[in-house]
């Protein structure tokens, strides 16, 4: 009995959190990705980052002229990397 129980409760649980939601871009593609607010991906984001996170950007890393916009944010905003 118990573990029907359990068995329909991790059933549902797991649904819910790989279920995604329509973030209001249902008609064209997706700009962004989300792993549980671990880690965050927009692509083609040129916005300034917010000065409550650590702001790394792939020009102080490495030498590169192409560029692409892409900005990651980890552990719900704590790190952001940027690629611009």
């Amino acid at each position: 009995m118990y573990q029907k129980l359990l068995l329909i409760l991790s059933i549902s649980i797991s649904g819910l959190v790989l279920a995604g939601c329509d973030g209001g871009t249902a008609q064209m593609a997706p700009n962004e990705a989300h792993l549980l607010g671990i880690a965050k991906v927009e692509k083609d984001s040129y916005q300034a980052t917010s000065p409550a996170t650590f702001a790394v950007s792939t020009d102080e890393l490495y030498s590169r002229k192409n560029f692409t916009g892409t900005k990651t944010t980890l552990l719900w905003g704590l790190v952001t990397l940027k690629d611009y």
